[in-house]
């Protein structure tokens, strides 16, 4: 991916941006490859978007298919961290899925990945995959890559995610 190409959308890339979270919080992936691409980016020496390209193909060859269905996205993470360590349930109702979407960053600090339908820059409208970092009266959604010069953040309402969030199924994946 080129250095201005947004990269809102693409499943690698977000991804791969969560192992790195993970990485960095002391959490490293079992894949060697892979662990290996994220302690070249936590060294910093050379060209962080090279290395962050590096981490990307590494993830990229796991998942296989560029659109994986949920089930490969969940078998992958478990297969580079454990099946006791990624969990895919938040609850069955709208309450109790904000609860523990909450509960859960409350506890860890940190973020988790939901498959949401949206809007692309295109006009398209289809689900992706998104990394939350904070769930209050509006949901902070993490740029999906950071390391180049986009800064794809955003926030929005918290109803207006958990319908976007039950529209693609209301699936997600988390650390535990």
């Amino acid at each position: 991916m080129t250095t201005h190409e947004a990269k809102t959308g693409h499943l690698a890339v977000t991804f791969a941006t969560y192992i790195w979270l993970l990485h960095d919080s002391g959490r490293p992936t079992t894949d060697a490859g892979i662990a290996a691409a994220c302690e070249a980016l936590a060294g910093g020496e050379g060209n962080r978007e090279e290395l962050a390209n590096a981490l990307l193909a590494r993830v990229t060859e796991q998942l296989g298919d560029p659109d994986p269905k949920f089930e490969r996205v969940h078998e992958v993470a478990a297969r580079l961290y454990g099946a006791l360590h990624i969990a895919t349930d938040f609850g069955g109702s709208r309450d109790e899925r904000l609860r523990e979407a909450r509960r859960y960053e409350f506890l860890l600090g940190l973020p988790w990945l939901a498959r949401i339908y949206n809007r692309f820059p295109d006009g398209a409208v289809g689900p992706h995959w998104v990394m939350v970092q904070r769930m209050t009266d509006v949901v902070r959604i993490m740029d999906p890559y950071p390391w180049d010069d986009l800064d794809e953040q955003y926030e929005t309402p918290v109803t207006d995610f958990l319908v976007k969030w039950e529209l693609a199924g209301a699936r997600g994946l988390r650390w535990i």
